[in-house]
Order: structure tokens, then C-alpha cells, then sequence
């Protein structure tokens, strides 16, 4: 059989899958306690050190075809106990300095996509 005849190829002869997620957590965080509250899954450790976050990687192990049901339910396990043990999310940000109220405006008008002025003051 041709090789471009495969199509999509699924292996289902296993009985289990590692499913290996990552999330970024700013660079303040306690990462040990991170490590702790997603002890459900096996924390492999800093993935990258990105320009805003810190990338952490973890594995589960999930039957196949289930993987994508669980991972969701993971993420939304890690951010409910992040939320309430002070673990922030990390995001891209700017930083802008200027000296006038018209310069702080304009950059508020251009990251709101607004295409008229913004009254300053």
C-alpha cells in the first residue's frame, strides 16, 4: 500500500497515552509550590524561560481518545488551585513611559483599536 494512501493513523493498541501539557506562570511564582498543587500530574520541570513567563511542563497518563476530555478538565484543575493559592498566569505586557497625559492616551487609544482621539485628562 502506497504511503499516501495512509491518511490519518491512530495507534489504539495501547491501553494508556502521555498526554504532556505546559503552562506559564510568572517569574515570582513559587514554582516548588506550583509543583505541589498539580501533584495529580508529573511535573517534568521549567520547559523555557520565555520574554513574559515561565514555561512549565507536565505529563498524565490517559486512556487513548480520552486525553483531550481530561486535558481541559487538567486545566481547569491548575488554574481553580493557582487562583487560590496566589500563582499568577503569565501574560505579555507593555510598559510605557512617558511625561504627558496625551502620550499615555494615545497608547490607550492604539491598544483598544480605537480610531478616534482619546480626550487625556
Amino acid at each position: 500500500m502506497p504511503f499516501s494512501l495512509l491518511g490519518a493513523i491512530q495507534n489504539q493498541s495501547r491501553d494508556w497515552v502521555i498526554d504532556k501539557i505546559a503552562v506559564g506562570v510568572t517569574y515570582d511564582s513559587d514554582l516548588e509550590k506550583a509543583r505541589k498543587l498539580i501533584k495529580p500530574l508529573k511535573m517534568q520541570g521549567v520547559e523555557q524561560l520565555g520574554d513574559f513567563a515561565v514555561q512549565i511542563r507536565a505529563k498524565m497518563m490517559t486512556v487513548p481518545g480520552e486525553q483531550f476530555v481530561i486535558r481541559r478538565k487538567a486545566y481547569a484543575m491548575i488554574k481553580k488551585a493557582f487562583d487560590e493559592n496566589g500563582i499568577k498566569f503569565a501574560f505579555p505586557t507593555v510598559q510605557v513611559a512617558g511625561e504627558t497625559e496625551a502620550a499615555t492616551a494615545a497608547v490607550a487609544q492604539h491598544a483598544l483599536g480605537l480610531t478616534r482621539p482619546v480626550a487625556a485628562g
